[in-house]
């Protein structure tokens, strides 16, 4: 279960001693069976079915980017008929020191009478126990490839997280989802003066969805 929790909102000013875009995590999903060291699949569907994540199927839609396999898949089979899916997806560690950006991309099939859900947390990168991961979002996938965003805070020296995708939902009435391009970039840090302006800051949740049309 997904503990539920409010995410820091990092602020970003003009005058900033760094520079955003530094890519900390960035998968294509070219190569699901190659994905590198660090990334996690469980899939802990009850009962567990014939399959988990899989290398896209390109003739049921195609990758958002790159050749039309290129995404990371799953589908209803995740579980045994009558059963739940629950099957995760989890990235490896990456550093929070600064603030970060995550974007990923999500798709589902979209065929009448059923409907695919994703929940995403993020957890300290202690483990990767599903209980650790504090929730971000939970949605439908739409039938368009659709790019999920949130800004993270920044953590503090030494500290690291990792990105859970869980998707969840009753076997029979869910169908085939697309995962693609996953990016963590970092945000730039305010210089100290810039800080001082900051008074108590911000707290809260922000997620932005931006839709684009699925390859043809």
């Amino acid at each position: 279960m997904l503990n539920r929790a409010l995410v820091a909102v990092a602020i970003t000013f003009a005058a900033a001693s760094a520079h955003a875009g530094d890519v900390l995590l960035s998968e294509e999903f070219n190569d699901v069976a190659a994905l590198p060291s660090g990334w996690v699949q469980s899939n802990l569907s009850s009962p567990a079915g014939s399959t988990s994540w899989f290398q896209g199927d390109q003739t049921i839609f195609g990758a958002q980017s790159g050749s039309p396999e290129a995404y990371i898949a799953a589908n209803f089979n995740n579980a045994e008929p009558g059963g739940t899916i629950n099957n995760w997806l989890i990235t490896p560690t990456f550093s929070t020191e600064s603030g970060v950006t995550i974007s990923f991309w999500a798709k589902g099939a979209n065929d009448p009478g059923f409907a695919d859900h994703l929940s995403f947390g993020i957890s300290n990168g202690s483990g990767i126990d599903p209980a650790a991961f504090s929730l971000v979002s939970s949605f439908t996938a739409q039938g368009d490839w659709t790019q999920y965003t949130v800004n993270y805070a920044a953590q503090g020296a030494g500290s690291v997280a990792r990105i859970g995708i869980n998707y969840t939902g009753a076997a029979d009435l869910s169908n085939y989802i697309g995962v693609d391009t996953l990016t963590v970039t970092a945000l730039p840090v305010p210089e100290p003066s810039t800080w001082a302006l900051m008074g108590l800051g911000l707290m809260g949740l922000g997620v932005v969805k931006r839709r684009a049309g699925a390859p043809r």
